[in-house]
């Protein structure tokens, strides 16, 4: 089993494609939006956490060369294009601490690009 499910969507048919996840009431929820900032050489923010089993839409974009986010442990390597906003949706379903990196080579600080995300119980 994945340790979670992800989707990478245009920004002109997220609203469309995108599948909310259900409150506790039963009525459809939208997903929380983390904007996340790559430029030479780390993210911004540098740390985020994220409730287990709780849908997320990552909005990243790249603020100088082309970047992207990889997280190896859940197979994601997402691009990071310099003026435009691609999206992910995430749905963490194990707790635990893990590194994003750079899946791009981006200069001589290349191998120093991380960030912490941390999945936490709800």
């Amino acid at each position: 089993m994945n340790k979670f499910s992800w989707t990478v969507l245009p920004v002109a048919s997220a609203l469309l494609v995108c599948n909310p996840a259900h409150g506790a009431s039963g009525k459809q929820s939208s997903p929380q939006v983390i904007e996340i900032h790559a430029k030479k050489f780390g993210y911004s923010p540098a740390e985020i956490t994220l409730h287990k089993g709780k849908t997320y839409k990552l909005h990243l974009t790249s603020d100088d060369v082309e970047h992207s986010l990889r997280i190896r442990e859940w197979n994601l390597n997402a691009e990071m294009n310099s003026g435009q906003f691609d999206d992910v949706l995430i749905t963490p379903d194990k707790a635990g601490d893990y590194v994003a990196d750079c899946g791009h080579y981006c200069g001589t600080g290349h191998k120093s690009m991380k960030m912490a995300i941390h999945v936490v119980d709800k």
